[in-house]
Formats: structure tokens, C-alpha cells, sequence
């Protein structure tokens, strides 16, 4: 029964999506093409059975380093059993933790729940604030569930401490740590990955945690292995929103498009991007309003340096 040798357990929204990729294209790592199984995290699929769950890695070769990428791992909050089912299965498993700044990361995590309930509900507009979300005073008052979350995110629990949950990293260290010892577990700055001086550097101290050979610099500035990214999908959502209501004003002439010669229709809808306003909609998510980034600094601050003293990483 094949199970990994290595977990990235997160944090959401610090590149997990994007290391995942870039791992995947190393000869020695087998990376499942189902990215966040989750199935240590949530009752439901751990109850199938940890073979139904090693079928994941059947493709893996003979002397191939297994691996998976689940951010609710390090949402000990809402999910408290992962660590401790992880280190039952896998107990010599190495444990890779991705942080970010943690009122960015936060804030982030608001902006792909958003992402997840357009895409899945076909509805463009935004319903709750990032305020909405993390304030349980507005929390009460805001938006129902079926107007912010998506179907396919039934598991995440609509709690204000959704969103910070997976910014205390100090809580999420710690659960690990009653498990792994120190050097299983390897904790990486998303700010390192993101900027192009720094990469190089990530990823070789990633492979040499996981004891292999470092990766070729092309791998690792490879922009199609750069995913979920938020601006690419609101531009695309104001786009159509722009189309369908071009469409609802030309009515049945807009069907004359298809005997247009080609290049006159990308003219005309060229046109019609500038041209078209989407006034009434919110389009994409308002902005965290200033007086919430400096109570989420203080917030965050209070686990500062227990966090240096654990990893050397300080963010304020």
C-alpha cells in the first residue's frame, strides 16, 4: 500500500497550488494529479479507509518520493484530528508548511472562497465583505451561506474564524510538533517563493529537506506552473458579465455575429469590453478596509515571537 512520504499540510493561500505543480515535474516525487485529498482532515473521506485512500499513488513508481498538498491540514481549528491521523499512517513522513504574511494570507483565503462561489453558482456578484466574514457582529448579519459559499466547500464550517484560522500558525506548529519531532517538519516563507531572487533558494532548501536532487531553474520559473491567480479570474468574471449584457441589448442581432468574418468579431467585442460599464454589480471583492488590517496586525502580532523562536520567521 503506498502512502506519502512527505504532506505540504499549507497554509491556504501560500502557494500551495504552484509547489504542487513545480514538484510534480521532478523525475523522483509523485504528485497525484488531485490536488487537497483532505482525507485526514475530514471525517467523511478518512472513514472510506486508508486503502481506499492509497489508491491516489498507485501510479507512483517503485523509487518514486510520494507526496500531497492539503491546506485544511493546518486548519487544526475546525479539522483537530489531521495531525494526529497523519503521524499514525505515516509517522516517518516529513511535514512542509508554507506561511505567508498572515493578515495577507487571511484575506486571500476570503478572495478564493469568493472565486469558489462564482464559479460554482454562476453568480458574478459579491456578497459579503471580508468584514462580513471575520467580524461576528457582521458575521450575524450577513449574507446566508448559499450566497457565499460554494457546494463543493460544504466541509468548511461559515464561522468568523474561517479565514484567520489558517494565519495562526504558532496553534498549527504546535499540534504537529505533539507528533513529529522538530526535523520532519520544514517551514518555508511564500514571500521567498514569490519573488523570482528567491526561488532558486525555496526550492533547494525544499529538496534538500526531502533529500533529493535540486530542480533545474526552468522548472522553477515556469509561469504556466503559476495557479490561482485571483486578478486572471475577476478580469475574466467582468468580461462576461460585459458580454451578457451586450448580448441582452442587441437581443436576436447579436446571433448575426456568427456570419461576421472572424477578425470583425474580435474588433466588435473589443469594442464592446470598452465600451460596456458594469455599474449596479460587485464584480470583485471590496478591499480590507484599513481599520481591519491594523486590528488584524495586532492580532497577529501576539504570536510573533513564539513563531521566531519556532521557525526564525518573524513577520511584524
Amino acid at each position: 500500500m503506498k502512502l506519502p512520504d512527505f504532506f505540504i499540510i499549507g497554509a491556504a493561500k501560500a502557494g500551495t497550488t504552484s509547489v504542487h505543480a513545480v514538484l510534480a515535474k521532478h523525475p523522483d516525487i509523485y504528485m497525484p494529479p488531485q490536488k487537497e485529498p483532505e482525507f485526514f482532515a475530514r471525517d467523511d473521506l478518512y472513514e472510506q479507509g486508508i486503502e481506499t485512500y492509497s489508491k491516489l499513488f498507485k501510479a507512483a513508481r517503485a523509487n518514486q518520493f510520494i507526496g500531497e498538498a492539503s491546506p485544511i491540514y493546518s486548519l487544526q481549528g475546525f479539522f483537530p484530528d489531521a495531525a494526529k491521523r497523519i503521524a499514525m499512517h505515516c509517522p516517518k513522513a516529513k511535514i512542509i508548511y508554507i506561511l505567508r504574511d498572515p493578515v495577507e494570507r487571511a484575506y486571500s483565503y476570503y478572495v478564493q472562497l469568493t472565486k469558489n462561489y462564482q464559479n460554482w453558482s454562476g453568480d458574478r456578484n459579491i456578497h459579503r465583505s471580508f468584514e462580513d466574514f471575520i467580524f461576528p457582529d457582521r458575521h450575524a448579519k450577513a449574507a446566508p451561506r448559499g450566497k457565499a459559499f460554494a457546494g463543493f466547500d460544504s466541509h468548511l464550517p461559515d464561522s468568523p474564524e474561517l479565514c484567520l484560522d489558517g494565519s495562526r500558525y504558532v496553534l498549527q506548529l504546535e499540534q504537529y510538533l505533539k507528533y513529529f519531532p522538530r526535523e520532519q517538519i520544514c517551514v518555508l516563507k511564500f514571500e521567498d517563493y514569490k519573488n523570482p531572487a528567491r526561488r532558486a533558494a525555496f526550492f533547494s532548501r525544499l529538496t534538500e529537506f526531502l533529500e533529493l536532487e535540486k530542480m533545474p531553474d526552468a522548472a522553477l520559473f515556469d509561469e504556466n506552473s503559476r495557479k490561482n491567480i485571483s486578478n486572471d479570474h475577476f478580469r475574466k468574471q467582468a468580461e462576461l458579465e460585459k458580454i451578457d449584457r451586450l448580448k441582452a441589448r442587441l437581443g436576436a442581432v447579436w446571433w448575426v455575429k456568427q456570419v461576421i468574418p472572424q477578425l470583425l468579431r474580435r474588433k466588435a467585442r473589443h469594442f464592446a469590453l470598452n465600451f460596456m460599464k458594469t455599474e449596479g454589480l460587485n464584480l470583485e471583492p471590496p478591499a480590507m478596509e484599513p481599520e481591519t488590517r491594523e486590528f488584524l496586525i495586532r492580532e497577529f502580532q501576539q504570536q510573533d515571537k513564539a513563531l521566531e523562536a519556532l521557525t526564525g520567521i518573524r513577520y511584524y
